[in-house]
């Protein structure tokens, strides 16, 4: 199995060390643990791959032969992967901006038929637990779907030492549940797609 890991923040202020925001290194424990059940994984970091602010999304462009070149390989990208895990910061309760304008630039059809598990955190208590609902609502809207588990890290600025390392052991459990039933479903999904296709309707 091939899976995302979707970084959802740009900051780089207070948090960054210069070994990489707390997203940058919660997304990389996400990407050890799909590595340590035998998968693939692959980090989309929006300060990375610095999606433009949207103008228009890939199904708008009325001549497909304009369609800029990176667009067109992060879409392939997105449809040969078999699951995604979003790793979502909470900025005053809500989706980070970068998050949705990354998503937003592709069809909701390439992400179709494919589970995505959710792992949000914030610096405070909560964990960015109120971002789930929103991040789960836009999740589904651009045609994923949700697995059960879900994961919050709170006190996110605690969790890790100078080098990046993850100093919380139970953290790393809470993760391995949604890594774990992500995969199940990417599994069940490929296997029932390979024996019946896609629905038809």
């Amino acid at each position: 199995m091939r899976v995302i890991v979707l970084l959802s923040s740009t900051r780089v202020g207070p948090s960054y060390t210069g070994m990489g925001s707390w997203g940058d290194r919660l997304g990389n424990v996400i990407k050890e643990r799909v590595e340590s059940f035998g998968h693939k994984a692959v980090i989309w970091d929006p300060k990375v791959l610095q999606f433009p602010l949207l103008q228009q999304p890939y199904q708008m462009h009325p001549n497909k032969s304009n369609i800029p070149a990176w667009l067109t390989e992060r879409k392939q990208e997105i449809e040969e992967t078999d699951a995604f895990i979003a790793c979502c910061a909470e900025y005053n309760a809500s989706i980070p901006p970068a998050f949705a304008n990354m998503l937003d630039h592709f069809p909701p059809a390439s992400f179709k038929h494919r589970p995505v598990g959710v792992v949000t955190y914030s610096v405070g208590t909560g964990g960015g637990i109120r971002v789930q609902a929103p991040l789960k609502t836009l999740l589904t809207e651009m045609g994923m779907i949700t697995v059960p588990a879900m994961a919050k890290v709170d006190s996110v600025s605690k969790k890790f030492d100078d080098n990046g390392s993850c100093l919380d052991d139970k953290m790393k459990v809470y993760i391995d549940r949604v890594v774990a039933e992500t995969l199940w479903y990417a599994e069940a999904i490929s296997s029932h797609k390979q024996s019946h296709g896609l629905p038809s309707v």
